[in-house]
């Protein structure tokens, strides 16, 4: 198992675990909503992560890191549309059922720094080709990944007395890893 692989499965038991805890057995999630909404929680953080520390790589680590955090991306971005639906995701919806303004903004963000994702690892299939896109495309997903996230979770990031045990909800975590990740890319490409 390679060092992408290894960093996927460790972050996978940590996120996973944060999450069974935090929305399960704190936050009065059911248990049958294991298999794909608290899954996909953990998949979100695990593909964050790797894509962000594929920007702090080189070589054939870079590559590795980005294409299995690329996976994570895409398995949450087929997961998160099987409960897109107001019974999981109600504040996502406004009353007349249409997205709120927040989540609308959330769907963009996330689907542009998808496909910036999928235009990356494409391009670095062919290197020849690759110049013209690389330059800022992992801190662009990863700035678009703090406004998705943003987006969807700022209303409950200041009512910390809410949180279920008074731990912080995935998408202040995300949208604090991917800052995280800005600033260590800007500070170690100087």
């Amino acid at each position: 198992m390679g060092r992408s692989w290894t960093v996927a499965a460790q972050v996978m038991l940590i996120a996973m675990g944060y999450a069974v805890v935090r929305y399960v057995l704190l936050g009065g999630v059911s248990a049958d909503r294991l298999p794909v909404f608290i899954t996909n929680k953990a998949v979100a953080v695990v593909g964050l992560v790797l894509v962000g520390a594929a920007a702090l790589q080189s070589g054939a680590q870079r590559a590795a890191f980005g294409a299995v955090g690329f996976g994570c991306v895409l398995l949450h971005l087929l997961l998160s549309l099987s409960v897109l639906s107001p019974a999981y995701l109600a504040k996502l919806y406004a009353a007349d059922g249409r997205f709120t303004a927040a989540a609308e903004w959330s769907m963009l963000t996330g689907a542009v720094a998808a496909l910036v994702l999928y235009l990356l690892s494409t391009a670095s299939a062919k290197p020849s080709d690759a110049r013209s896109l690389r330059p800022g495309a992992g801190q662009l997903v990863l700035a678009l990944t703090a406004v998705h996230v943003l987006a969807i979770g700022y209303p409950s990031w200041s009512q910390p007395d809410s949180w279920p045990g008074h731990l912080p909800p995935i998408t202040l975590l995300s949208f604090l890893i991917a800052i995280g990740l800005l600033a260590a890319r800007r500070f170690t490409s100087r």
